[in-house]
C-alpha cells in the first residue's frame, strides 16, 4: 500500500506572511526582513544573488492546522558559461545569511522533512535544492546529510558574573595587557577617547561610511560601495531594533560596530576602524566596548556574526557551527555538474571542519593558560599573605 503524506502544503505571497504570527529564531526569517531582501536584490544578477527569482512561501499543514512555515527562492546561476541551473534555496541565504531553518509552529514529526522535499519535487521545476546556514538541530537532519559549513562566534553573558568576571575567563593575560598598553599610548600621544552609543541613523551611516571605505586600504571590502547591499542595510537597521557604538579621539569617530537586538540577544552586523590609527588598537577597544554594552543591557547572547575570522578569537571561546545539506533530481544538466558540486561540498565541509578544529584548540590553549595564569596568582597570592 502507498503511504500517504502526513503534512499537506500550499504557497501563499510575501504580503500573506506579513499577517501570520510566527516565532523566529533568526532574523532573516522574519517577515520584513525577508520582504525587504527580496525587493532589494530581485534585480541583482550574479552568480551570488543569482538571477530570475522567485519566491516560494510554502505553509504547511497537518489536518486543518497550520504547522509551518518554509520561506524558499528560485533563482537562476550559470556555469562553465553555458549550464544555466536552477536552484532552490531559503530567502535570503545568497547574503547575509544569519541563520536560516523551517519555521516550526507546532511539533513536528520526523517524516515531515520527507513529504516537504516531495512536495517540492513534483511542484518545483529545479536542478540542485541547496540549505545554508542551518543550525545542528534543523528538523531537515531527518531528510538529508548534514556539511559543515560555517561558524558564529558568541559570549553568553549571563555565564559570568559581570564583564570583569568575563574578561579575567576568556581575555588572555596578554590580551588584557594589549588593551591597557593601547590605552597608555592613547594618552600619551595627546589624545582622549570617548565612547558613544546611539541608534543607526542618517548621521550615524555617514560616519559609518567614511569610516567603513579605509578597509580597501587592506584590501578588505566596503560593503557601502555596493548600492543595493547598503540600501538593504539601511533597511534592516530601520526596522530592528539597532545601535552603533563609536570610538572617539577628541571627538572624532575613529571606529564603530553596528549591531541589532533581536531575541534578546546582539548580533554584531558591521565593524571597522580607521586604519590611521591602528596602532591604538581602536578596533579591538570598540568590540571591547560592545561587548561591555551586553552585560550591561543584561542580553543573554552576543554574537560576533557569521565568519570564523581570527580576531573574533581574542574576545571568545564558543563558537556556534552552523550547516548546509543539498538535493538534486535526475536531469541531464544535475548529473553532469554533480561531480563538481560534489567536490566543492566535500572540500567546503573539509576547510570549515578544519578551521573550527584550529580554533577549538586555540581555545582550549588559551583556557589551559588563563588557568595556569589564575593558579600562578592564587599561588603568589597565598605566599605573600
Amino acid at each position: 500500500m502507498k503511504k500517504t503524506q502526513m503534512y499537506s502544503f500550499s504557497l501563499i505571497t510575501l504580503e500573506d506572511l506579513k499577517e501570520i504570527k510566527y516565532f523566529s529564531a533568526f532574523p532573516g526569517n522574519q517577515a520584513s526582513w525577508l520582504s525587504d531582501w527580496y525587493h532589494t536584490f530581485k534585480s541583482k544578477n550574479d552568480n551570488d544573488f543569482g538571477s530570475q527569482k522567485k519566491p516560494y512561501i510554502i505553509t504547511a499543514y497537518h489536518g486543518s492546522k497550520l504547522v509551518a512555515i518554509v520561506p524558499l527562492l528560485k533563482l537562476s546561476r550559470t556555469y562553465f558559461k553555458f549550464f544555466k541551473l536552477h536552484f532552490v534555496e531559503f530567502l535570503g541565504q545568497q547574503w547575509s545569511g544569519m541563520g536560516y531553518d523551517i519555521l516550526k509552529i507546532r511539533e513536528l514529526e520526523d517524516c515531515f522533512a520527507q513529504d516537504l522535499v516531495k512536495w517540492i519535487r513534483r511542484n518545483i521545476s529545479y536542478h540542485f535544492l541547496i540549505f545554508k546556514y542551518l543550525p545542528k538541530t534543523s528538523q531537515l537532519k531527518h531528510r538529508f546529510k548534514f556539511y559543515k559549513y560555517a561558524g558564529a562566534p558568541f559570549i553568553n553573558p549571563l555565564t559570568y558574573k559581570n564583564y570583569k568576571h568575563f574578561t579575567q575567563n576568556v581575555y588572555t593575560r596578554k590580551f588584557r595587557e594589549d588593551l591597557r598598553r593601547t590605552l597608555r599610548r592613547i594618552k600619551k600621544d595627546g589624545f582622549e577617547m570617548s565612547v558613544e552609543q546611539k541608534l543607526v541613523n542618517e548621521e550615524s551611516l555617514k560616519l559609518i561610511k567614511e569610516i567603513s571605505a579605509s578597509k580597501t586600504s587592506d584590501g578588505k571590502g566596503n560593503l557601502y560601495e555596493s548600492k543595493v547591499k547598503a540600501d538593504f542595510h539601511k533597511k534592516m537597521y530601520k526596522n530592528m531594533q539597532s545601535q552603533v557604538i563609536f570610538i572617539k579621539f577628541n571627538g572624532k569617530a575613529v571606529a564603530y560596530g553596528t549591531c541589532i537586538d533581536f531575541n534578546d540577544q546582539r548580533i554584531g552586523v558591521d565593524a571597522a576602524f580607521d586604519r590611521s590609527f591602528r596602532k591604538y588598537g581602536v578596533g579591538i577597544h570598540c568590540i571591547d566596548q560592545v561587548i561591555r554594552s551586553c552585560f550591561r543591557d543584561k542580553l543573554t547572547k552576543l554574537s560576533f556574526g557569521v565568519g570564523m575570522d581570527a580576531y573574533k578569537f581574542q574576545f571568545t571561546n564558543s563558537i556556534e557551527e552552523f550547516y548546509m545539506c543539498f538535493d538534486f533530481k535526475y536531469r541531464l544538466k544535475s548529473l553532469l555538474v554533480l561531480p563538481y558540486f560534489h567536490y566543492r561540498i566535500k572540500k567546503m565541509n573539509q576547510s570549515v571542519s578544519s578551521i573550527l578544529q584550529k580554533n577549538k584548540e586555540q581555545v582550549k590553549a588559551k583556557t589551559e593558560n588563563i588557568t595556569t595564569s589564575k593558579n600562578k596568582m592564587n599561588f603568589v597570592q597565598s605566599i605573600e599573605m
